[in-house]
């Protein structure tokens, strides 16, 4: 049952530590030992496909309750099951509200921990097929969906020309509204989604003026078109050349600013953007986009960061969206180690702050190819 799993035994007492091992090699687990804490953490970072842990509890150095603190607070690490071993009823307690997966008494029954590590690896394993199972659907998903979407866009690109007749021209603006409105909901579902597979975090090397100019540039047609004007307020000596998650950033500002554009009918909207010096190598940057709109109500401010909730949910509201923009924003924002919130309330506009964490390029001021 337990061929050929990968386990990290600790126990600070040799006998006891032996006698586990050799149970568990005899039964085909390929075992690494440690007698303490920090020997535990140091053999995770070196066997990054380790099956499981058991885990006594008092030991030298660093002890049981420390490394699982460590253990469940690395998302790199957390998913790894861990079994504590200890002699009393406390400690099993401390061991559980410290994230510890499973609890087994000294002295064991051998019988006993082979089901409960098996029953963990098990469980393990089929969360992790269904985890690549899932991406590899929402990968064809996003294909066999947007494909035909570009197609239909296109194709309707195509029909307005200036040979058609009003009442034509009049079907085809509808049509290529509708098209973008369902182009923009399966994209930001899908976005949604493709977040927990870490598959739209690629870090790269962007300029920060260049992601808010491209983004500007198209907010502005739609702002125009309503009478908005837009002001970016961002002084010269900011950094450019960052190394993140452009698509991330990209993505924010674009929700916030269409979201504002939505929701005002005249006037102007302000997007801010200032800089932290972290250190030589990074910073944190503190954005803002601010209008005045219909404003949004204190009861919401935190509400509306939640998937698929709207201020205005009833089925005769104006204004077009399922409530995803936002909180897509806001898992994007806290994947940058950055927070996201509003600052006013209803009936003076609305201000939707947001920060973010980059790297510096060490080539300061150089476009990146």
């Amino acid at each position: 049952m337990l061929q050929g799993i990968q386990a990290i035994i600790a126990d600070d007492d040799e006998m006891s530590l032996e006698m586990l091992s050799s149970t568990l090699r005899w039964q085909g687990v390929q075992c690494t030992a440690a007698t303490n804490g920090r020997e535990v953490l140091t053999a995770l970072e070196s066997r990054p496909h380790t099956d499981i842990v058991l885990l006594d509890i008092q030991m030298p150095v660093m002890d049981g309750f420390e490394v699982l603190s460590q253990c469940k607070g690395n998302p790199c690490l957390s998913n790894i099951p861990v079994i504590a071993l200890a002699a009393n009823h406390d400690e099993k307690l401390k061991s559980l509200k410290l994230g510890a997966d499973d609890f087994l008494a000294k002295p064991y029954d051998p019988e006993e921990l082979e089901l409960r590590i098996c029953k963990l690896v098990q469980s393990r394993r089929l969360a992790q097929s269904s985890q690549k199972a899932k991406k590899n659907f929402l990968a064809i998903a996003s294909h066999e969906l947007r494909t035909p979407m570009a197609q239909i866009m296109g194709l309707t690109d195509m029909l307005d020309d200036e040979h058609i007749g009003n009442e034509q021209r009049e079907i085809i603006s509808l049509l290529k509204h509708a098209t973008g409105g369902l182009t923009s909901v399966i994209s930001d579902i899908l976005n949604y989604a493709q977040l927990d597979h870490g598959a739209l975090s690629t870090l790269d090397l962007f300029s920060l003026r260049g992601v808010i100019a491209a983004v500007l540039g198209i907010q502005t047609v739609k702002a125009e078109k309503k009478g908005i004007r837009l002001e970016l307020n961002m002084v010269d000596e900011i950094s450019d050349i960052l190394i993140g998650p452009s698509f991330f950033v990209q993505k924010v500002f674009s929700i916030l600013l269409d979201n504002a554009i939505k929701f005002t009918t005249k006037g102007e909207i302000r997007v801010t953007v200032r800089e932290e010096y972290l250190s030589k190598h990074n910073s944190r940057f503190y954005c803002s986009v601010s209008d005045p709109g219909i404003g949004i109500p204190a009861e919401f401010h935190n509400k509306i960061f939640e998937p698929f909730v709207q201020v205005d949910s009833s089925t005769t509201r104006n204004f077009d969206g399922i409530g995803l923009g936002l909180a897509l924003a806001k898992r994007m924002v806290e994947q940058m180690g950055g927070t996201i919130g509003v600052t006013n309330s209803e009936d003076q506009g609305s201000c939707l702050d947001f920060s973010f964490c980059c790297d510096l390029h060490e080539s300061f001021g150089v476009n990146p190819a």
